[in-house]
């Protein structure tokens, strides 16, 4: 028996963007009866590998390997499956899957949401400062080492473009270049080992589709589930909308996300998100305008505003 057979059918991952939904799914996992599940449980060990594997550097994978094992192994001594989900493994499962056997879902949520999620927090809130982007980018500052290890940029010719772009053009390549890094890793391995679930369609039966995917019961029921929904894990306030961007931040946005967007059936043209989060709400006339920087008169109609900020999207006068 080889290495990979003695953990296979027993270990599992979620990966994605970030702000996708990993905590949640990391907190309804922990839930189930005898199925240990973490949520980035050893961020620097991650993020140094997904460091190097996105910078293509020459490193030994054992270390990092080596305490996933240990950590798995923890997890199996009283549980009978062991589950992690973090973004920073999305560069890592190539490795993940030829050391544990092991199966991943893709948890993945619309560009827009990804990036205005993002815009709450500090990410790529400066020029990166890069001497030869043929070369792994050199230290940047960062509250945190691990947010400058996972807060990758492009390499090459890319570079220069995107670090002159908007934090919403820049965020919007990150959605496109790790999902499409996952897509080439996930279609080097068994197609019976990965599969893809939209945060925004996971309800409680996709959920229980998923589980069994994975190999381990669903004990919890539907109205837990339903709970953790509600409490919205990890979820910010006042995180901004599209109707916020500007022109520029718009264009930039659908150039950037569409090949992605469009493989997973995502509406990344602005004007449709703006219909779809009209729809949400019930219709224009019930929507309070978010804030956008732009002074609205008070005798001017819900309608009337979002009238003009498609104007603004379209690089129309208003």
């Amino acid at each position: 028996m080889n290495r990979a057979d003695r953990f296979r059918g027993r270990v599992g991952f979620a990966v994605g963007t970030g702000r996708c939904g990993t905590k949640f799914m990391a907190q309804v996992v922990g839930m189930e009866s005898r199925v240990a599940s973490s949520h980035e449980r050893n961020v620097l060990n991650e993020s140094f590998h997904r460091y190097c594997k996105w910078y293509g550097l020459p490193v030994d994978h054992e270390g990092f390997l080596h305490a996933k094992e240990s950590e798995i192994k923890e997890d199996l001594q009283k549980n009978i499956f062991s589950f992690e989900a973090s973004a920073q493994l999305s560069s890592s499962i190539h490795e993940l899957y030829e050391r544990f056997g092991a199966k991943f879902v893709l948890l993945t949520r619309s560009p827009d949401r990804v990036v205005n999620s993002f815009m709450r927090k500090t990410v790529y809130e400066r020029p990166f400062v890069c001497g030869d982007p043929d070369l792994a980018l050199g230290y940047q500052p960062s509250k945190r080492f691990h947010h400058f290890l996972g807060r990758i940029a492009p390499v090459g010719g890319k570079f220069e473009q995107w670090n002159q772009m908007t934090r919403v053009g820049k965020l919007a390549w990150y959605w496109n270049a790790v999902h499409a890094d996952i897509f080439g890793q996930m279609e080097d391995i068994p197609k019976s080992h990965w599969r893809i679930e939209k945060i925004e369609d996971l309800s409680w039966r996709r959920y229980g589709e998923m589980a069994r995917f994975f190999g381990f019961a669903v004990t919890i029921g539907k109205q837990i589930y339903d709970d953790i929904v509600q409490r919205r894990p990890n979820a910010l306030d006042d995180v901004p909308t599209v109707a916020a961007w500007t022109a520029s931040e718009a264009a930039e946005f659908e150039a950037e996300v569409a090949p992605m967007a469009e493989r997973l059936g995502y509406e990344y043209r602005v004007e449709r998100v703006l219909r779809r989060e009209e729809k949400r709400v019930g219709g224009l006339s019930q929507r309070k305008p978010p804030a956008t920087g732009e002074r609205v008169n008070p005798g001017m109609s819900t309608r009337h505003w979002w009238q003009r900020i498609l104007l603004k999207l379209r690089g129309k006068p208003v």
